[in-house]
């Protein structure tokens, strides 16, 4: 947004934050910009010359002012000038996306991310033959948006493309901190992502959910099947059963110690009978297939890891069994409905599903809601 900056400007946007990044430019200064936060706001200095760029941070409202930063701007703008005359930023202004990617974001997400793998596979599998060869100073919103384009004709999902989106950016704006390269100067404008309909929430009947189980107890000699039948009793994330090791089940109390979750902290995962069953199942199939036992409860018998996806055998099981719209992530939604039906307090499904926040798990707050109406129904029975 272009504005006029001056110091009310910037205090009236500040204490009408609401949560959203708010980007203002300056219309006196050419580059100036100032990013709105909660509490305070930060002054930028984006300059060009020679086709090359830098992004400097000038300082933080209200410690300096709009006058202060504009004072500001045509000093750094002369250090810049200097420094692309002296060579001193030739260094990495001809650095490919691959390289970059390759040499310094992976290497930085597999320290600081735990979704390490996530950003490995959507690299190799949609980034890399696209945009490899991009000189990264030359990666504009203009590439993006072609690559949104792209992504929509081959028919991917819209919320897929807008991960992708934001993953792109994301790595793209650490590109000065973590080498000092050049990046392109419309990357620093937000970009506008396509409009997506919240997913409807999928929950198992009594009649789906006892389908799903007499499969699971038919096949229990297939490993992908249990692992699918310890999703649907347990309630887990999908990453958490895939992860789940030997050592981390203690059956003599019932639980199963999660070391890494979504929200980084461990939890513990009560099992019930079923899911206790499941785990003997998957103890007597790995003493029959393997000498040693294995590290993990569910093992790929090709790779001898643990699985990274098991689309295609769910795809093949709900097709048998009527259940086309499921996803293995709804398998955790009716176990919260399932319990919240049944008279589980939304307490103790937040505990079970692991959620940090009590607002998460609100969604299922309109199932108690359901058997309130049931409760107080029993007033007209009583009356009449």
């Amino acid at each position: 947004m272009q504005v006029n900056l001056t110091d009310n400007t910037i205090r009236k946007h500040i204490k009408n934050y609401n949560g959203n990044r708010v980007s203002l430019t300056d219309t006196k200064v050419q580059g100036l910009s100032v990013e709105v936060r909660r509490r305070s706001a930060t002054f930028y200095l984006r300059a060009a010359y020679q086709k090359r760029s830098k992004r400097t941070t000038l300082g933080k409202f209200p410690t300096m002012s709009v006058a202060d930063a504009r004072k500001l701007c045509a000093e750094h703008k002369r250090r810049f000038v200097l420094q692309v005359h002296s060579g001193v930023l030739n260094t990495n202004v001809d650095m490919r996306f691959d390289v970059y990617y390759e040499q310094h974001f992976l290497p930085w997400c597999k320290i600081y991310k735990r979704t390490y793998s996530s950003h490995q596979s959507m690299y190799k599998n949609h980034l890399q033959t696209r945009f490899g060869n991009v000189i990264l100073s030359e990666l504009s919103s203009r590439h993006i948006f072609a690559f949104v384009a792209h992504m929509s004709e081959r028919g991917y999902s819209k919320s897929f493309i807008n991960k992708c989106v934001q993953h792109i950016r994301s790595a793209l704006l650490k590109a000065d901190e973590l080498c000092g390269a050049d990046t392109h100067s419309t990357l620093y404008k937000p970009i506008r992502l396509l409009h997506t309909n919240p997913l409807k929430e999928r929950f198992l009947d009594a009649a789906e959910a006892g389908r799903l189980r007499d499969y699971v107890e038919l096949h229990h000699r297939d490993a992908v099947c249990l692992l699918i039948g310890f999703l649907m009793y347990t309630g887990a994330r999908r990453h958490e059963v895939f992860a789940a090791e030997w050592q981390h089940i203690n059956l003599e109390r019932n639980s199963w110690y999660v070391p890494v979750t979504k929200n980084g902290k461990p939890r513990y995962v009560m099992l019930n009978r079923r899911a206790v069953q499941i785990i003997e199942y998957a103890r007597l199939l790995q003493t029959q297939q393997y000498i040693h036992k294995p590290q993990w409860l569910f093992i790929n018998p090709h790779t001898h890891k643990p699985y990274r996806c098991v689309f295609s055998k769910w795809s093949r099981i709900r097709a048998e069994l009527g259940l086309h719209d499921v996803r293995i992530h709804d398998l955790r939604h009716s176990f919260a409905s399932t319990l919240v039906n049944n008279g589980a307090t939304l307490y103790e499904v937040q505990k079970l599903l692991g959620h940090s926040r009590s607002a998460t798990t609100e969604r299922y707050a309109h199932l108690a809601n359901h058997r309130l109406q049931q409760a107080v129904s029993l007033i007209d029975k009583a009356y009449e």
